[in-house]
């Protein structure tokens, strides 16, 4: 497996308050005040240097890799930011994401950092209508001052081509050591400012480089359908075909850094904690549920526009990290993956329009049939009930004590006055209608797939840096006609708590210069796998 690693070396020359007699003593005063920089982005073959236990690393691509503006932010041993180093120019290697060595890696010069300079913080592309990583933006300011939260975020803004941005991971053997990377052994402080020994410190500190692991924000997604062979589809005689996928109830907040968890975890997982982990941060109405996450909605009227469930099998999509503590596990906090396919149950000709109700499947002449057969009660009620909220039964009728007319409203139903949004309008009636064999399933994406124990912590939610792969292996009927959205939830079905049960949202410094060389590597996407059964 690739490795991109990323060879950073901060180094510098001191600044002088005076001056040697002998020219010989005094270093060039070019070099007074400035910056160099040695960077070499490097990808290795082999194992991954991470200790990564039993999880899967799948490396990234060219256009998930490449790194372009690099900051480093530098701290005291108190967490108070001494400054930036910026990092341009750098010739990365292995930037196709593919082919080792191409092209070779290129080293810089070198530049200084403060010799309080205890600890540091990368960050690589950085989001440029968010965070701001200039000096007078950071210089002086803690650690909690500058990790913040961005709110209504979009994936696009942290995970475009070539513009992947990436961070520390932080320290993962330890969790109160946090977001920063202690680097008080890595920086060196000449024992006297002449040429030799700025010389010699540079010198050391490329010797003894800082390690720093660099996380991408985002979280990716890829759905693919199981080949022909591969797929079953139950009962015998139905037929499914597959039309595409989309990301919801995705996170529509991001932090800089997020705190690491301590869970019962597969060797070498993490999970972290988002600005919303908590139970109590969630969302607790529609509306606040719509503000915190970005849904695929249902529409109410004809004249709304169904949203596009278009993505190919195969295909990826970003997201934003989204994670719950163990109790906040609920099916309006979990992001998911919505599957549109057609599927047409046995005996109904494939890809034509049918109703459910009560556990059978109807053509429209064959629901007017039993309907009329239906003296009271069941049917005779249901299928009003469905034509009002769809819109195809006036208030009046419905309301009114007139059976005969609800029955003359029945007997008149013809196959044009449904469409392909009728069944989503008339959403959450026992009665449902499918258009042309139209229907939507819902598979909420699972983190950690050794976490059996349900509602354990770790279980669900997408963590950045995390490549998550479903793979659909069957069906087994149809899903819902109208797409499954838990900030709108049914309002005749309770709520339950596991999104294994899914129905509603609530279902549960200024100094002489010291020398510094950080070595970054650019972490391959921890990968999971995923199967899912549709029903």
């Amino acid at each position: 497996m690739k490795a991109k690693s990323l060879l950073l070396t901060v180094l510098a020359a001191a600044l002088f308050t005076g001056c040697s007699d002998s020219e010989g003593d005094s270093p060039d005063p070019s070099m007074i005040g400035r910056a160099f920089l040695s960077l070499s982005l490097q990808s290795t073959t082999g194992p991954s240097t991470r200790a990564t236990g039993s999880i899967e690393e799948k490396p990234g691509s060219a256009e998930e890799s490449k790194a372009g503006d690099v900051k480093v932010l530098l701290f005291d041993e108190h967490d108070l930011c001494l400054g930036v180093v910026p990092v341009t120019g750098a010739t990365i290697g292995n930037s196709d994401g593919v082919s080792n060595n191409n092209p070779l890696a290129e080293a810089t010069d070198a530049i200084a950092v403060p010799p309080k300079t205890a600890k540091v913080f990368v960050v690589i592309n950085p989001y440029t209508t968010g965070w701001d990583f200039t000096e007078d933006k950071v210089k002086n300011k803690t650690w909690d001052e500058i990790n913040t939260t961005l709110t209504d975020a979009k994936a696009e803004n942290v995970a475009t081509a070539d513009h992947f941005m990436m961070v520390s991971e932080g320290d993962k053997t330890t969790a109160d050591k946090g977001a920063l990377t202690d680097v008080t052994t890595n920086v060196k402080i000449p024992d006297g400012y002449t040429p030799e020994k700025i010389e010699t410190a540079k010198t050391e500190a490329k010797g003894s480089p800082a390690v720093v692991n660099v996380d991408r924000l985002a979280s990716k997604v890829t759905v693919t359908k199981a080949a022909e062979a591969d797929f079953t589809i139950a009962p015998t005689g139905a037929k499914f075909t597959f039309q595409g996928w989309e990301l919801s109830v995705t996170n529509k907040s991001v932090r800089l850094y997020s705190d690491l968890v301590s869970y019962d975890n597969t060797t070498g997982a993490v999970y972290r904690k988002d600005k919303n982990y908590l139970e109590n941060e969630q969302p607790k109405n529609p509306t606040e549920l719509r503000a915190a996450f970005d849904y695929l909605k249902n529409i109410d009227d004809t004249s709304e526009d169904i949203p596009e469930v278009t993505r190919a099998s195969a295909a990826s999509a970003y997201c934003l990290e989204n994670t719950m503590e163990a109790k906040a596990q609920k099916l309006g906090f979990t992001t998911k993956v919505v599957v549109k396919a057609k599927y047409t149950p046995k005996d109904i000709a494939e890809n034509t329009s049918y109703f459910s109700w009560n556990g059978k499947y109807y053509t429209l002449t064959a629901l007017q049939e039993e309907y009329k057969n239906t003296a009271s009660g069941g049917l005779k009620d249901d299928l009003p009930k469905f034509l009002h909220r769809a819109k195809l039964m006036t208030d009046d009728v419905f309301n009114g004590a007139d059976q005969d007319a609800k029955n003359k409203v029945v007997e008149d139903l013809t196959a044009e006055k449904f469409t392909a949004k009728t069944g989503i309008i008339g959403r959450y009636c026992a009665v449902r209608y499918y258009h042309e064999s139209v229907c939507y399933y819902d598979v909420l994406i699972r983190h950690d797939k050794n976490v059996e124990q349900k509602m354990a912590l770790g279980r669900w939610g997408v963590v950045r840096n995390n490549w998550y792969s479903i793979s659909l292996q069957s069906v087994t009927g149809p899903g819902t006609p109208w797409i499954p959205d838990p900030s709108d939830p049914d309002p005749t079905d309770p709520t339950k708590p596991d999104p294994e049960n899914p129905t509603g949202p609530d279902i549960d410094d200024d100094e002489n210069d010291a020398y510094l060389s950080v070595k970054i590597t650019i972490n391959p996407w921890t990968f999971w796998t995923q199967e899912a059964n549709l029903h």
